[in-house]
């Protein structure tokens, strides 16, 4: 049992969202469709709509084009502070 049992959908998905960024034109782009993050984390697409809306209002995310997303800062030290954290932990992890 890790600290991924304990994470929540939406940190789950900008997690997810994180570890899909692909270069294009100088830019990091999340190529996944809805659809396919929906199956990546086994949730619906109304419901990845939904916390993407979520990750939008929050500053996390933004829209770059038309369906693809962008980390921005606030999501980026997000991610990059829990990786820091699980990998203390799993240090210290018998």
């Amino acid at each position: 049992m890790g600290i991924e049992l304990f994470l929540n959908d939406k940190f789950k998905l900008l997690k997810l969202l994180y570890d899909n960024q692909t270069m294009i034109l100088d830019k990091k782009i999340i190529p996944l469709t809805q659809q396919e993050i929906g199956v990546a984390l086994g949730m619906s697409k109304a419901k990845v709509n939904s916390l993407i809306g979520d990750l939008q209002e929050n500053g996390y995310i933004a829209l770059e084009t038309r369906g693809k997303y962008v980390i921005l800062d606030k999501g980026k030290l997000t991610v990059e502070d829990f990786n820091k954290t699980e990998a203390k932990l799993n240090k210290y992890s018998i």
